[in-house]
């Protein structure tokens, strides 16, 4: 199997990416359409602020999005090792710290209302309040990728200027 270039996983990855962007772009603007027949809901600072939230939140995960689609393209032409890819991989980690922060300011929100709960069953499944942990992690991780694809571009052009 083909990990980049035409025809291969990269370009898979890419088209999911491409339904997955329209897709979460229908579904945000139906959201958007809720929350707007609920405004008569939206009175107050707490939930106004909640709302704000949602939206940094949502155009940080379409960035992240965007920004992953961008490499695969890369890789799908079989030129990863770009500076483009390494200020790619450094807007996504700073967006993901971004949704880590818009959570965990939702949980100051819920912790003081007394809805926040650590890890909790019902009928639908096992639910947690940690997510922003995985933002956290995945933010740092991909701040160290792009450190590795810098190092590597610079080793690139230093092997290419000595032949």
């Amino acid at each position: 199997m083909k990990y980049y270039g035409k025809k291969s996983l990269s370009q898979a990855l890419k088209i999911m990416l491409d339904i997955l962007l329209v897709g979460g772009a229908l579904y945000f603007f139906q959201a958007l359409k809720q929350a707007f027949k609920l405004k008569g809901e939206i009175t107050n600072l707490e939930s106004f602020g909640v709302f704000l939230l949602l939206i940094i939140g949502c155009f940080c995960v379409f960035f992240i999005v965007f920004n992953i689609r961008s490499i695969m393209d890369s890789l799908v032409k079989e030129n990863p090792f770009t500076r483009e890819n390494v200020k790619a991989l450094k807007r996504m980690s700073i967006c993901c710290g971004t949704v880590a922060t818009c959570y965990i300011i939702n949980l100051i929100i819920n912790f003081s209302s007394g809805q926040y709960k650590l890890i909790y069953i019902d009928n639908t499944g096992i639910h947690t309040d940690m997510e922003f942990l995985i933002f956290i992690f995945a933010g740092l991780f991909i701040y160290v990728l792009s450190k590795v694809f810098e190092n590597a571009i610079e080793v690139k052009e230093e092997n290419d200027y000595t032949v």
